[in-house]
């Protein structure tokens, strides 16, 4: 069996936590899947409207997308997993166009795997709970003077 990490490198490296635990499946190939695209910077660019061209949001011609994938085989079973089985499912649909045999998507995902208590993972990393409750303290906090501020300037109408 091999295994594909659909998620960003930031994710397969367990800096951006979106579960307990950060990091990846043990032996997973991350293969990020924005990479299926002929840009893979294309949203962002329209979000920014650095551009308004959708055709980076296209996918890369077939021999690209089979360069892309060469490091695995086709005729092993292939599980893909992302944050929650959206992203995994646009490479699993690629894969079987490919011609791989046996694709699955890992349903749970991270969302799943990364909260078990003593999964295996390489690459872990913890979701630190404390620090997140003290920037929401701050956050509140401030939120409180912003709302005294706005009272006051209707008030002072």
């Amino acid at each position: 069996m091999q295994i594909v990490d659909a998620r960003t490198p930031e994710e397969f490296s367990g800096e951006d936590i979106r579960a307990l635990h950060g990091g990846h499946i043990p032996g997973a190939i991350p293969i990020h899947y924005k990479e299926n695209w002929v840009d893979p910077d294309a949203r962002e660019q329209l979000a920014a409207k650095q551009t308004t061209s959708v055709d980076g949001l296209n996918l890369k011609p077939r021999d690209q997308l089979h360069a892309l994938y060469s490091r695995l085989d086709p005729n092993k079973e292939t599980v893909v997993y992302c944050q929650s089985g959206v992203r995994a499912s646009e490479t699993a649909t690629i894969l079987k166009d490919l011609g791989f045999s046996d694709v699955k998507i890992y349903d749970s995902s991270w969302i799943g795997y990364g909260n078990l208590p003593d999964a295996p993972i390489e690459g872990r990393t913890f979701f630190n709970i404390g620090a997140l409750r003290d920037k929401v303290d701050t956050i509140l906090i401030r939120l409180d003077a912003l709302t005294n501020e706005l009272a006051a300037a209707k008030a002072a109408k």
